[in-house]
């Protein structure tokens, strides 16, 4: 253990390495050597105190499009993030083909920030709330054109209860027009689109291959992009939901190769998977951590303050009934639940 505790004492005293106030390691933290020669504490080893001011310091490191950025704010002794999104009008258009359209200072849905929540859940909230603005962005960018008019189907502010109250108004029927003539009525980013071919993999699996024709799109990902996706069958409704996935899909791995904190791109797929998977087996398996004693009750002690202040609060009916509802009376965790269940 004095090797361990040597290295970890250079490691804490060197501001290079350990310089967040915000994460600091629990007593008898085990240091572990990684392939490279590089020693590090690993992240179930951190206790964490967050503050407005220290997610901030972490959105700096966050690089992506111009045209999103990732906020923190609070209200009251709540955290949040949001993304602000400078954007055109979906809904407008513009007076001419060659003139471009005012942006619009949008922002979207609130995620929250736990005061313990890692440094590095932290960062992948601020990846999935710009998967989510952007897939927003792509919804509404779809356009259908019916009885001479123009409709958003897949945006996200159609009023659900009433879909709900009325499913007969909204539920597939086989009188749908064909690929050919619905393709003719769709619009993506103010562009038509062409259906470069179509073929019968199987009798449950239709392969399409489209071609966007926007050009100067703001999400530059569609400019001009080819698109194939499978659908279950060869229905003008399932062309639609297949074409929708593929370019929410397509958004995605725009933000998946760009997203970078500290300039490393974490989910883009040059990420070698099995790498990934070593590193992990590096700072999680007991044969490479070699916890102390003191260390294994200081670690329990961690994560059982983090997974009992979990449980949301009032809600622990409900939770009796979600229970009960799988025969069973106490769940094998229930220990973490003391006042709860």
């Amino acid at each position: 253990m004095s090797d361990n505790k040597s290295h970890i004492d250079h490691l804490l005293s060197n501001e290079q390495k350990w310089q967040h106030s915000y994460e600091q390691p629990i007593s008898y933290a085990p240091l572990v050597q990684l392939a490279n020669s590089s020693w590090v504490v690993p992240q179930h080893f951190l206790r964490y105190k967050h503050t407005l001011e220290s997610v901030n310091e972490v959105l700096e490191s966050i690089e992506f499009s111009a045209h999103f950025r990732v906020l923190a704010a609070q209200k009251g002794e709540e955290i949040y993030l949001q993304v602000a999104v400078l954007s055109p009008d979906n809904y407008q258009k513009s007076a001419s083909v060659n003139e471009g359209k005012a942006k619009k200072l949008l922002f979207g849905r609130r995620w929250i920030v736990e005061e313990n929540l890692p440094t590095s859940e932290l960062i992948q909230t601020a990846f999935l709330a710009l998967k989510i603005a952007r897939e927003h962005e792509v919804r509404e960018l779809f356009q259908l054109i019916q009885d001479g008019s123009i409709s958003t189907p897949f945006n996200n502010h159609h009023d659900l209860p009433v879909m709900a109250q009325n499913p007969e108004l909204v539920i597939a029927n086989s009188n749908e027009v064909s690929i050919n003539n619905i393709i003719k009525r769709v619009v993506f980013a103010d562009a038509a689109i062409e259906l470069k071919s179509h073929q019968a993999v199987t009798a449950e699996q239709h392969l399409f291959t489209v071609e966007l024709q926007c050009s100067n799109c703001q999400l530059s990902e569609f400019n001009n992009k080819t698109l194939a996706f499978l659908t279950s069958d060869a229905s003008a409704n399932s062309f639609l939901h297949g074409f929708i996935s593929a370019l929410v899909n397509t958004s995605n791995d725009y933000v998946s190769e760009q997203f970078k904190y500290q300039g490393f791109t974490r989910f883009s797929k040059n990420v070698a998977v099995a790498q990934i998977g070593k590193l992990s087996i590096a700072m999680r398996s007991p044969s490479t951590v070699g916890l102390c004693s003191m260390g294994k009750q200081h670690a329990n002690q961690l994560n059982f303050e983090i997974d009992s202040g979990r449980a949301p609060q009032g809600c622990g009916q409900a939770i009796g009934g979600f229970l009960a509802a799988h025969g069973i009376e106490q769940p094998e965790n229930a220990h973490l639940y003391p006042d709860y269940l």
